[in-house]
């Protein structure tokens, strides 16, 4: 399986890639800075998962979104946010986000989101 992670924060890019090893080691990881560098990958590549920041440069998490499902890509992606307060997780799963994991990243929470769609159970 791979998946694909945009995150513009190269701490978090660090936190996010360590925790998915560690939970996943046989899963393969592509880490870009911005949504405008997802797309292009998504155009490209083959990934079965996306988690995406959503305050990104170039391209935000919501125009990635929204961009991929524009062009026919329809692979599950997961919001990585640090927007975590009342009526967001409305917002971000309106928009079409499958799921969300708030920041900082608890890695039981990150397993809890994850499995299904890694471990065959989504």
């Amino acid at each position: 399986m791979r998946i694909l992670i945009a995150e513009d924060e190269e701490y978090n890019q660090m936190v996010v890639q360590a925790m998915i090893e560690l939970l996943y080691p046989d899963i393969e990881i592509e880490m870009v800075s911005n949504g405008a560098e997802a797309l292009d990958r998504l155009k490209n590549g083959s990934y079965d998962l996306v988690l995406s920041d959503v305050d990104m440069p170039v391209m935000n998490g919501y125009d990635l979104l929204s961009e991929a499902k524009k062009i026919g890509i329809a692979i599950p992606m997961i919001c990585v946010t640090a927007f975590a307060i009342s009526g967001d997780k409305e917002k971000l799963l309106m928009h079409g986000f499958e799921r969300y994991i708030s920041k900082p990243i608890d890695m039981d929470d990150m397993k809890a989101v994850l499995d299904p769609y890694l471990l065959g159970e989504h």
